[in-house]
């Protein structure tokens, strides 16, 4: 269950996309994508996956008994690095096709590692926010061929685009705001 309100808390209340700002472009980005979107979504997948666990041990296991902790954004940068050259070589080689994607993999990869205290925990988290990129992507997708389809001008659906990603933020911050709390009308 803890798991549960964990992921719950990460996908929503505190979305990594929404409330932290990881992946609002590549959201964007993703949409305008037609054949790429499920292989990039999956590397990206994989790659956190694999760079969260082995930076958490290596944070765990050998930075925090030397105490070298403050160190682990290099640390984890690097083995993000290596997995993720990896993965796209492998990619390219298969499919003949490049699918590069570095931002939100890897400051995905540093938040898990800095907020989760188990390896249960890092996983929970880092596919938390995963999903909440997934989850956004059709919302903005809907919007953007909603907007676009009446006007052709990029500046109002971005500007448009960015109100209505504050309105959801808001209507997600507020959830726990009781307003009519008999205690502040005393």
């Amino acid at each position: 269950m803890i798991f549960l309100n964990t992921f719950l808390y990460y996908l929503c209340f505190a979305s990594a996309v929404l409330v932290y700002g990881i992946g609002i472009d590549k959201t964007m980005q993703v949409t305008y994508l037609k054949e790429k979107r499920f292989s990039l979504i999956f590397k990206m997948f994989l790659v956190i996956f694999i760079s969260s666990i082995i930076s958490w041990f290596v944070t765990v296991k050998l930075l925090i008994p030397i105490g070298m902790n403050e160190l682990f954004p290099l640390i984890s940068f690097l083995i993000y690095s290596c997995i993720s050259t990896l993965v796209e070589g492998i990619y390219r080689v298969s499919t003949g096709k490049s699918n590069t994607e570095f931002i939100f993999s890897f400051l995905v990869v540093l938040l898990t590692v800095s907020e989760s205290i188990s390896l249960p925990d890092t996983i929970v988290i880092s596919m938390s926010c995963i999903a909440a990129l997934i989850v956004l992507i059709p919302i903005v997708y809907s919007y953007r061929v909603r907007i676009l389809a009446d006007e052709d001008n990029i500046e109002k659906y971005l500007c448009r685009l960015f109100l209505f990603l504050g309105i959801l933020i808001l209507m997600i911050s507020v959830w726990d705001v009781m307003w009519m709390n008999p205690e502040v009308i005393q």
